[in-house]
């Protein structure tokens, strides 16, 4: 099998351009940065959305949603969402009503309180493996 990162790279075009070891070594590299950077990011968005989505189930338990707009309010509050943000998924019925479950079951657990802190960092932790193995 042919390491692709290691052999010369097909060019599109090469206008009077010399490619010798050193550019391709260079391309190379840029290429593996592109690409860890790519995997922190994902890392540091998912870490945001579970958290977002931690404090959404944490409203709704707060604010005592159904006890003060009624049964239908966790419907009501994924429709409104789903309105407002039309591209952005995880605003289904089914989700917000898992992110209220979700709150509502490890939140009087401070061991579960920490274990969902550890979720940030094993999936930092993800991010820096997929980062080395990229080189």
């Amino acid at each position: 099998m042919v390491d692709i990162e290691k052999s010369t790279p097909e060019f599109v075009r090469r206008d009077g351009m010399i490619v010798d070891a050193d550019y391709v070594q260079w391309l190379n590299d840029v290429k593996a940065r592109f690409r860890e950077g790519q995997a922190r990011a994902a890392v540091k968005v998912n870490t945001e959305m579970l958290r977002f989505y931690w404090s959404i189930g944490r409203d709704l338990v707060a604010l005592r949603a159904e006890t003060r707009w009624g049964s239908g309010v966790v419907k009501q509050f994924a429709f409104d969402m789903r309105e407002a943000f039309p591209a952005a998924t995880g605003f289904s019925f089914s989700n917000v009503k898992y992110m209220k479950q979700w709150y509502s079951f490890y939140a009087g657990d401070e061991k579960s309180q920490r274990t969902i802190g550890q979720i940030a960092k094993s999936q930092q932790a993800v991010g820096q493996i997929l980062c080395y193995s990229s080189r």
